[in-house]
């Protein structure tokens, strides 16, 4: 071959706009990806920066926890199983979740932006607990019912309730499973 058969031939008009499309694509996903890693700010949308409220929130409700078990143990032996004895058991389950989230609402820390925060967090729980206190009811009249949790953006509501005891380090105040 010759230098001159070598020779490229000019990119046509669409080639060319082809690749400048490819180059900038390219270009905006890695622009992307470094400011997401290097310059985003990472934390969490609902983080309440009175660590010593989400520490006692979370000691609380590692109590609750350890008092739902007792429930839950105590109605598996000491019931039936009727749709009565379940509905007894949640009732009681149900009465220490929200006295527990009493107890952590006692306390309320000092900034309005957390206080706005938790005030969230307690609307999102007290549906919860109202949608337990429907399954109670349906369970005390012997009907046959599970557990229906209200939808938020088409998931269950304690979803939500968890996505805000995470990034706080209270996972023990999430919605409690099995009780």
């Amino acid at each position: 071959m010759t230098a001159t058969t070598a020779r490229r031939a000019k990119y046509t008009r669409s080639q060319l706009l082809a690749r400048i499309a490819i180059g900038t694509a390219i270009a905006f996903l890695v622009a992307m990806w470094i400011y997401a890693f290097v310059f985003a700010d990472n934390s969490a949308v609902a983080k309440i920066s009175d660590k010593s409220w989400t520490k006692r929130a979370e000691q609380i409700c590692t109590r609750r926890n350890d008092l739902l078990a007792e429930n839950s143990k105590l109605i598996r032996e000491t019931t039936a199983g009727t749709p009565q004895d379940v509905g007894r058991g949640v009732a009681k389950a149900t009465d220490i979740i929200e006295a527990a989230l009493d107890e952590v609402l006692a306390v309320t820390p000092p900034s309005a932006e957390d206080q706005k925060l938790i005030s969230e967090w307690v609307k999102l729980y007290r549906v919860y607990l109202q949608d337990r206190r429907t399954t109670e009811a349906k369970l005390a009249n012997g009907e046959k019912a599970e557990l229906n949790e209200t939808t938020l953006n088409g998931s269950p509501i304690s979803e939500s309730i968890d996505d805000f005891t995470k990034p706080n380090l209270m996972e023990s105040c999430s919605v409690p499973t099995g009780s």
